[in-house]
């Protein structure tokens, strides 16, 4: 288990089920993100974690809130290049149980372990143009940049959507005052 200072993480486990299938079914959290399926039932949710834990480009975690224990979110690192030592990440919450300030800390609690465990260089992810929530904390709190946009490259809430590309390097990371506290 990996500790923040209000979060964390650690492998997920079979009885994180049904907060998956909740985060992946839930309408609003649906539509802030980027990848889009079908409505998925537990036992979905299961073959889909059975997938995820075969594939050696891919380690998915679930946050918790430290304080109870209890799992609020998803997040880890997905198509890991190792020859170029990047990988991309995200992070889903539970909404209304989140503690404030949950998702800037689980990003660099992820930010942290990445480069000072996993040994990566890069990291990379996208952000709808109207989640504010995760521009804000990507970029604002966690030191992120934007680094490209795609126009009307998603459809969601009934139109196309503007798509950013936001990337974050170790040596992005390293100049941050916070990033010291996370990585010890």
């Amino acid at each position: 288990m990996i500790d923040g200072r209000l979060v964390s993480i650690r492998p997920i486990e079979e009885g994180d089920l049904d907060l998956l299938a909740t985060l992946a079914n839930d309408p609003q959290v649906r539509s802030m993100v980027v990848g889009w399926d079908w409505p998925v039932t537990i036992s979905g949710q299961r073959d889909w974690l059975a997938g995820v834990v075969k594939d050696p480009r891919s380690v998915r975690l679930t946050i918790l809130d430290k304080q109870s224990q209890s799992p609020i979110g998803l997040t880890g690192l997905w198509d890991v290049d190792w020859h170029n030592e990047s990988a991309m990440t995200g992070i889903k919450l539970m909404r209304g149980v989140s503690p404030k300030g949950a998702g800037s800390d689980a990003i660099m609690l992820v930010n942290a372990w990445a480069f000072y465990e996993v040994g990566l260089r890069r990291l990379h992810s996208t952000i709808l143009a109207f989640n504010g929530p995760s521009m804000g904390a990507y970029v604002r709190k966690c030191g992120w940049k934007v680094e490209g946009r795609e126009r009307q490259s998603i459809f969601r809430r009934g139109e196309w959507c503007d798509l950013y590309r936001v990337g974050l390097l170790r040596s992005d990371f390293d100049d941050l005052k916070a990033a010291a506290e996370d990585v010890e």
